[in-house]
């Protein structure tokens, strides 16, 4: 423990990076990680390491406190009494489900913090709790497992499915995949278990399909999610008729019914006619949505669509802020797990920003605040 003196002169000139350091020692409490461990575990188990000695090696790697899993061991190695050997068996075994609970889990912790400051959330549709979906490839790895020396091409240690709550900025779960050439689309159903009623899930086309749109209403939940031209089958109603503007271009809504097993989804089309195309050459963007009227007007649906782009903000905050892909890591588990330990330094950075903008304004944090700082 410091002394109180330098502990003061830290807080007076380095706030953000003492909130950083606290909020970090509250998210991984020793007890809390290993019996979160316990709990979700299949086959690894606790011997001479534990759990959490394990979270506070990757903890150090990912904040980049420590250029390398050996680095960070060397600094800890009294503290483990474990053999390098060791600590990276361990890692190579952790099972998904410990790599997702541990993102759950503790970001669940990290919004009752954010929960309990005033004007600490941010509002993108009122009254209703919106969420970004998206994936993630992690990078290929070094040749450094005997079984990728025979192939020339850098293998792809894993991917995961993302879920970002936009009102806190907390990244609340992971749907990791030690298959890194799988499609996203394949883990939708074990994403769509986990959803609850009455949220709003935002994401890109390539998770639009019948059975994923069938399922989110299924389970009471909504969507706004961009229109796939080719995995849906459905028939429009009437006339679409033009509502107003945004800043991307002209906006029009029109009636849609969305068929699948025999089922009918009646959904609403918004249009954009973009003033400008997109990279890939696109005129207009079809977005779909099954809030009513009275929940979102067309200009809200078609806004809050455009700010989807912040999960893509936050993975990279990942990479170039934080280390979640170690090239060094070839074993699916292990890379899986460092990326999630990147989401947990990404999350407490995120009470943080939570804690400065309750107590100075959105507008001051966004304009003053660098990811860089803390």
């Amino acid at each position: 423990m410091l002394p109180t003196a330098i502990l003061d002169r830290f807080v007076e000139r380095c706030p953000a990076v003492v909130m950083v350091r606290a909020t970090l020692e509250r998210l991984l409490r020793p007890e809390r990680l290993d019996q979160i461990f316990e709990d979700v575990r299949q086959r690894q188990y606790s011997k001479q390491l534990l759990f959490s000695q394990v979270v506070a090696v990757m903890a150090a790697v990912a904040t980049r406190t420590r250029t390398s899993v050996h680095a960070a061991y060397q600094a800890l190695k009294h503290q483990l009494g474990v053999s390098p050997a060791a600590l990276y068996d361990k890692l190579n075994h952790i099972e998904p489900e410990t790599s997702s609970a541990l993102v759950r889990q503790t970001a669940s912790d990290a919004a009752k913090v954010i929960d309990a400051m005033p004007a600490a959330k941010k509002e993108v549709l009122v009254g209703l709790e919106v969420f970004y979906l998206d994936g993630n490839h992690l990078a290929a790895t070094e040749h450094r497992l005997a079984e990728l020396r025979v192939t020339r091409e850098g293998p792809l240690p894993g991917q995961s499915l993302a879920l970002l709550d936009a009102q806190r900025e907390l990244i609340v779960d992971l749907v990791p995949c030690e298959d890194g050439h799988a499609q996203e689309r394949s883990l939708l159903p074990e994403l769509l278990e986990r959803i609850r009623a009455g949220i709003v899930i935002v994401a890109d086309r390539n998770f639009c399909t019948s059975k994923f749109l069938f399922g989110l209403a299924a389970r009471e939940a909504f969507f706004v999610i961009r229109q796939h031209a080719s995995t849906l089958t459905y028939n429009l109603r009437g006339k679409r008729r033009r509502v107003g503007r945004i800043a991307p271009g002209i906006v029009y809504e029109q009636g849609m019914e969305l068929h699948f097993e025999g089922a009918t989804l009646s959904v609403r089309r918004i249009t954009v006619c973009l003033d400008h195309p997109t990279e890939s050459g696109d005129t207009e963007i079809h977005i779909l949505t099954n809030l009513s009227p009275e929940q979102a007007t067309v200009l809200q649906v078609a806004q809050t669509y455009g700010t989807r782009w912040t999960v893509e903000g936050a993975f990279q905050t990942l990479t170039d802020v934080l280390r979640c892909e170690i090239e060094t890591l070839g074993y699916p588990r292990a890379a899986l797990f460092s990326f999630a330990m990147a989401v947990l330094a990404y999350n407490t950075y995120a009470v943080v920003k939570a804690s400065l903008r309750a107590a100075h304004g959105t507008g001051v944090i966004k304009e003053k605040l660098s990811d860089t700082i803390c």
